[in-house]
């Protein structure tokens, strides 16, 4: 898909068809880009490097991945602050206007993700343009687009032009932020922020029950059913004619914001809205296997993967040979699937406030590992830990290398390689400053 994206749709100018033409090479589809898929598939790319490792893939279409990271700068971005102010044609099938939180957070990931990537293919001063301008652009954004609660449109025409939202509460406000959490990118925006933000998608936008909803548009849940509408005026100025599809409810979206907050650590409002839409496909009102959006089986509510990813708090990067789990739901007694580009498996882990177990186990392919990451279940994180790594009946040499922020980081003296029915259990105890033996 990748190369589907940069090598037949992407013309030499870095304008990226968001429809695919078959036969491939053919013809290309003609009409204005989306600012959102386009910075979008940059992140893909950067997503698929990580979990295949392979350089050669990325130096193979690095050179159009380039053009359609620049093509901003010729419109969307046209005086290269790091915010998009051009016209921004959207998956809401219109343009937004103006400096907007959606289109403003996916532009900072693909050129954080963008540095990250030409660093790797050796372009310093690339990797250095793309970060100062993230820099710029972060820092702008939220400057400009910041009213105490969420994040909001700016545009002087905002009530005037057509399907634009202005000052509401846009469920798809934080898209980039939720992308840069699952491909392992980190915060782009202030953290406490980012919380407030998807925290008012929830409280403005679920709605236990529709009864009292107005919807002229398209009616994928009514009546008694809970669901998350795409965008509320809870300080009013709704614009006269809002984007269309404002009042609809979209699973793709729902799992998405639902993914979203359980990596805030907001996991009941996360598991609310899943279970929503759960409840409104459960077989009897709407077939499970088919999540309609517009038309049948449609691909956005694939953003479903992402729960597992928030749940399991997985992150893993073969490119340095690191997987690392944090679990959010049940982290004493936690069990998952995982999947990488080499093989797939299961993780579980066992904890209390003084002792943990975590196990890695591979039962299709293989994974070679440096290192991995585990949070502390149970309790406080130790200021001092004994860890001890087996594979099989094979002590595995390590060192504890960060208990400071983020996941206690377990590096191996040299990389390991999980086989087909093999495993890596790690054991760690709490211990006292005093007392380094396990």
């Amino acid at each position: 898909m990748r190369e589907t994206d940069f090598l037949f749709n992407t013309d030499e100018e870095g304008h990226m068809a968001f429809r695919t033409l078959v036969p491939l090479g053919l013809a290309r589809w003609s009409f204005k880009p989306a600012a959102d898929g386009q910075m979008g598939c940059i992140m893909k790319l950067y997503r698929e490097w990580q979990l295949s490792g392979d350089d050669e893939f990325l130096r193979k279409l690095w050179p159009h991945a380039k053009r359609a990271l620049e093509f901003a700068w010729k419109g969307w971005d046209a005086d290269r602050d790091g915010v998009m102010e051009g016209e921004q044609h959207n998956t809401y099938d219109i343009e937004f206007y103006g400096p907007n939180p959606m289109m403003g957070t996916l532009y900072l990931g693909a050129l954080l993700a963008g540095a990250r990537m030409a660093e790797a293919m050796g372009e310093r001063e690339k990797a250095e343009e793309y970060l100062d301008m993230f820099e710029k652009g972060r820092r702008k954004l939220d400057e400009m687009l910041w009213n105490g609660e969420y994040y909001v449109q700016k545009h002087e025409e905002v009530m005037t032009r057509k399907y634009q939202f202005g000052e509401g509460c846009l469920s798809d406000q934080m898209l980039g932020q939720w992308f840069a959490h699952v491909v392992g990118l980190g915060y782009l925006l202030p953290p406490e922020r980012v919380k407030s933000a998807i925290k008012a998608v929830y409280r403005y936008n679920f709605r236990e029950n529709l009864l009292d909803h107005s919807n002229c548009q398209r009616t994928y849940a009514l009546q008694d059913e809970s669901g998350l509408l795409l965008c509320s005026w809870p300080n009013g100025g709704r614009p006269p004619f809002p984007f269309p599809y404002s009042d609809e409810v979209w699973t793709g979206i729902e799992y998405q914001v639902a993914a979203h907050l359980i990596y805030e650590g907001m996991l009941y409002e996360g598991l609310s809205i899943l279970k929503a839409v759960r409840d409104r496909y459960d077989g009897e009102k709407r077939n499970p296997w088919n999540e309609v959006e517009c038309g049948d089986h449609y691909a956005r509510a694939m953003s479903s993967w992402s729960v597992l990813l928030a749940l399991s708090g997985y992150a893993y990067s073969a490119r340095e040979r690191r997987i690392c789990f944090a679990p959010r739901f049940r982290p004493h007694d936690f069990r998952c699937f995982w999947s990488t580009g080499s093989g797939w498996g299961t993780f579980s882990q066992i904890g209390s406030p003084d002792e943990q177990f975590d196990e890695i186990r591979v039962l299709y392919g293989e994974l070679e590992l440096e290192s991995v990451g585990f949070d502390w279940a149970v309790g406080d994180r130790p200021s001092s830990i004994t860890s001890l790594v087996v594979k099989g009946s094979e002590v595995i040499e390590s060192s504890v290398e960060d208990l400071s922020e983020g996941v206690i980081l377990i590096k191996f003296a040299k990389p390991i390689i999980l086989s087909e029915g093999e495993s890596v259990s790690v054991k760690m105890r709490r211990v006292a400053e005093t007392d380094q033996r396990w």
